[in-house]
């Protein structure tokens, strides 16, 4: 892989630039090499729970070299794929920031059963009376979109957190229905809205991440390059992609 072929940088966020509020050692120095490269760079979260300028302040506050618009949210995706595909009537299983998210978008949501659409977002928070809600929703929903399916994440502490297939999976079981769109990873609608907006083309595209199955699987399908950072014993399994121990060595892979 080499650094001119690359145009742009797509970096995930949970276990690779931080853990919780703990930035990653080596994330700003590769940042760092990546602006000096010219490379232009993008901060990606399947986390819905934040709004993207929630996830700006909070990169800015670590330390890290990062613009409004460099940031893209599963729930900020979400409410491009609504309004570009004129989906209204939303009922939103999810926080209040993904709420804002369609507000900032001008998309009309709708907290009624008798909503015409459903979208599962990331919500530790969720009631069992909440779930009943858009189990009921689910059952005649025109379209059912999930900001993903991500089975786990590492939280504060590099400690294991269920993802938002932890909300998915039970509307899904319930109402007997698979999700009709999933917006995150491993999904390439990320990086589909850069190529649309900035004119990229996949092949140089570089996204980095510390999950196969859903940072290297969207690279995958977008046919654009990855590198997966893992620690675990069987990482030279992964045979597609390339493979580095953390972020802290990726300079020294393109200095090869």
């Amino acid at each position: 892989m080499q650094i001119d072929k690359i145009d742009a940088v797509l970096l995930d966020l949970d276990g690779t630039i931080y853990y919780g509020t703990k930035l990653i050692p080596g994330a700003i120095e590769t940042i760092q090499f990546f602006r000096q490269n010219e490379i232009d760079i993008y901060f990606t979260t399947n986390n819905s729970t934040k709004t993207r300028r929630q996830v700006f302040e909070k990169l800015i506050a670590m330390g890290v070299d990062c613009r409004f618009d460099e940031v893209l949210t599963s729930g900020y995706i979400a409410a491009l794929y609504a309004k570009k595909n004129n989906l209204k009537d939303i009922y939103i299983f999810g926080s209040d920031n993904l709420h804002h998210e369609f507000e900032v978008q001008g998309i009309d949501t709708r907290q009624d059963e008798k909503a015409q659409n459903l979208l599962i977002g990331y919500a530790p928070d969720m009631t069992y009376e909440g779930l009943t809600s858009a189990l009921h929703v689910a059952l005649h929903a025109k379209c059912i979109m999930a900001c993903n399916r991500e089975r786990r994440f590492p939280g504060e502490n590099q400690r294991i957190m269920p993802g938002c297939g932890a909300m998915t999976a039970p509307i899904e079981w319930c109402a007997n229905r698979k999700c009709d769109v999933i917006i995150g990873k491993p999904s390439k609608m990320m990086i589909d809205v850069l190529v649309e907006k900035e004119k990229y083309s996949y092949e140089r595209i570089l996204v980095i991440g510390d999950t196969y199955e859903s940072d290297v699987a969207m690279a995958k399908a977008a046919g654009s390059k990855s590198i997966l950072l893992c620690q675990d014993d069987d990482c030279d399994k992964y045979t597609d992609t390339a493979v580095l121990r953390s972020i802290a060595d990726v300079p020294c892979f393109f200095k090869k």
